[in-house]
């Protein structure tokens, strides 16, 4: 799934900071940057503005005393798309006048659409409506969104244990690309999805942590007995949920969202029988979440930190919640009296409760479908349309995104210098990563379910049915091997510093996964699961022109989807120390809904940004 497969970045962003006081520092940043897409997919062709994303950050630490430290971080951010961004058009409902009713409706992802609100069948609109992209404007929630750290630490004189408390976050693992260990914190996706910086998109929780020394403590023993040198234990409770934060770009007018360039795109309705897409369908989505906070119900973690065999290893233990969604049934609305999903614009809306819309999509829309209805067949046959003076019919299906089922997860990670190997011509030794995860009872929408008539479908078809079949729980697996080397070219003569490389290699394993779905509601492309799941990251890094000119490609490769991403920086960093200019190309090769990179296929651009450090 989408939690466990996300991309982070390797490296954040460098800050100044200025001494005010004693023990007083503080520091910022202020940055702008202006992307344009050039996916022709959203930009129809050629270029347009496709995301002005800002940010400002305010930094300070004090230390009162020697072994106290008061940390805080605020951020303000959003997106100025809105404003300035140009006409990227996404997809959306099933053009019900195409032929199969396989073309999707175009809709502006920044504006409203020129088009009427309906229409008679012969003659769609060709640009239904729009919405507008608010949601990124301005990320002002002060708790969720501004905060980002504002923690007290306490540290034992003897270094025996240390206390933090408050608003933080806690990095977890070796995989240095896909997650497989460092899920404490949930993920902001909304601006970058899966390429942005780690420490932009770890979303901080309130919580403690309890770091001890299990040696200075007089505990080691026991774990030297058996091996473990240097035993280090930390506890995390934190009481403060959050899930992942995205934005599905939904033109339905009942949920008329939009998250702009890197909002995940409205799915392909599609029936995977007859090969037609689904006409006459939208949706609306709520989230149906845990409390927020949690005092009895917290999120508890724990790692063992110690040497062994010449490296560090880890064993850790997460008990929480998922922070990404299932997709659950709760019911319908009928608009009618609208052929585009707009309640404001018809005669009247019926809510449907999830037996009866199950029972009209299952036993009347889809045979009709299959059978080769044509627009006019449904809406008479199914629907009960049409109404005098040419209005038609249409249908909000209601959907919960679930996120309250438990996150139980062990794993371990171990990281060795493997001096034994001195490589290439300045003989650098290579650095060991490995790191597993088992994870138990992970939820997933079936990509083949039974209706309430007995039948299998699949696709589209299989998110219409009671959440009791439509979802399962299996356990999943994963592990990731990979080396650190800073690489010496012996053809590159005037090669003054090593080109640092990280290759890592994941595989993650579901048994019993079949027919199970990646991430719903990506469903109708048949974007199952692999029960067996293959990636490769690579990234390499390298400052020319006497470190002026910084350099950073990021690669990853998706084996069974056969689909790769790849992020490229360059820092001008020929300003000084405050002024930090870049350049960032992002591309995504991948099929529509296929995998995490097939959900982003289409946000390919390039940005430029300005950053100022104070």
């Amino acid at each position: 799934m989408l939690s466990t497969l996300v991309l982070s970045a390797w490296a954040g962003a460098a800050q100044a900071e200025t001494e005010i006081a004693d023990g007083f520092t503080i520091g910022g940043r202020l940055k702008q940057g202006i992307a344009i897409a050039y996916d022709k997919g959203i930009t129809g062709g050629g270029v347009e503005i496709g995301q002005a994303a800002y940010l400002l950050e305010l930094t300070s630490a004090w230390r009162p005393a020697s072994n106290v430290t008061v940390t805080a971080d605020f951020w303000l951010r959003g997106d100025l798309y809105n404003d300035v961004g140009g006409d990227l058009v996404g997809r959306g409902i099933q053009d019900y006048g195409s032929a199969d009713f396989r073309d999707q409706f175009r809709y502006h992802l920044n504006r409203r659409g020129a088009g009427t609100a309906g229409g008679p069948l012969a003659n769609p609109p060709r640009d239904p409506y729009g919405s507008e992209d608010e949601q990124n404007v301005f990320l002002s929630d002060f708790n969720d969104e501004m905060i980002r750290e504002f923690a007290l630490k306490v540290t034992d004189p003897e270094n025996r244990y240390a206390l933090k408390i408050g608003k933080f976050v806690r990095a977890w693992g070796q995989s240095d690309g896909i997650r497989l260990l460092d899920v404490l914190q949930a993920q902001d996706y909304r601006q970058k999805f899966i390429l942005g910086d780690a420490d932009e998109m770890r979303i901080p929780s309130w919580m403690t942590a309890i770091d001890l020394d299990l040696g200075r403590l007089g505990l080691g023993d026991a774990f030297e007995a058996i091996g473990f040198e240097k035993s280090r234990l930390e506890l995390i409770y934190m009481p403060e949920y959050h899930h992942s934060r995205f934005v599905i770009n939904n033109p339905t007018p009942g949920d008329a969202t939009s998250g702009g360039l890197y909002g995940l795109p409205f799915p392909l309705l599609a029936d995977k029988v007859s090969d037609r897409g689904i006409p006459f369908f939208g949706a609306n989505l709520t989230d149906n979440e845990p409390d927020r906070l949690m005092m009895d119900e917290p999120t508890l973690g724990g790692r063992l930190k110690f040497d062994i065999a010449g490296g560090e290893a880890t064993l850790n233990a997460l008990y929480g919640y998922q922070d990404m969604p299932i997709l659950k049934l709760r019911g319908a609305q009928a608009v009618i009296g609208n052929a585009l999903h707009d309640g404001s614009n018809a005669i009247t809306v019926v809510p449907l409760d999830a037996a009866t819309t199950e029972a009209v999509v299952q036993g009347l829309y889809v045979p009709m479908l299959r059978g080769g209805g044509s627009a006019e067949d449904i809406q008479t046959g199914v629907l009960g349309c049409p109404y005098p003076g040419g209005s038609f019919c249409s249908v909000n299906v209601q959907f919960d995104l679930d996120y309250n089922y438990r996150r139980k997860l062990i794993g371990g990670s171990f990281t060795r210098d493997m001096v034994e190997l001195a490589l290439g011509p300045k003989e650098v030794s290579p650095v060991l990563r490995t790191e597993f995860s088992y994870e138990f009872d992970k939820p997933f929408n079936r990509a083949v379910a039974t209706t309430m008539f007995g039948n299998k479908e699949e696709g589209t078809a299989a998110l219409i049915v009671d959440p009791s079949r439509g979802v399962a729980e299996r356990d999943q697996y994963s592990f990731m091997i990979g080396a650190d080397y800073f690489l010496w070219l012996p053809f590159w003569t005037t090669q003054d510093t090593s080109v640092f490389t990280s290759v890592q290699f994941f595989t993650i394993v579901t048994p019993n996964g079949e027919d199970l779905l990646f991430q719903a509601p990506y469903a109708a492309y048949g974007a199952k699961l692999h029960m067996v799941q293959n990636y490769a990251t690579l990234l390499a890094s390298h400052n020319f022109d006497d470190g002026k000119l910084g350099t950073e490609l990021l690669a990853v490769y998706d084996v069974q989807n056969n689909a790769f991403a790849l992020r490229q920086r360059f820092d001008f960093n020929y300003f000084g120390d405050n002024v930090r200019p870049r350049v960032e190309i992002t591309h995504f090769e991948a099929d529509p809904e296929q995998g995490v990179l097939g959900i982003a296929q289409q946000a390919d651009n390039v940005e430029f940004s300005l950053t100022l450090q104070f």
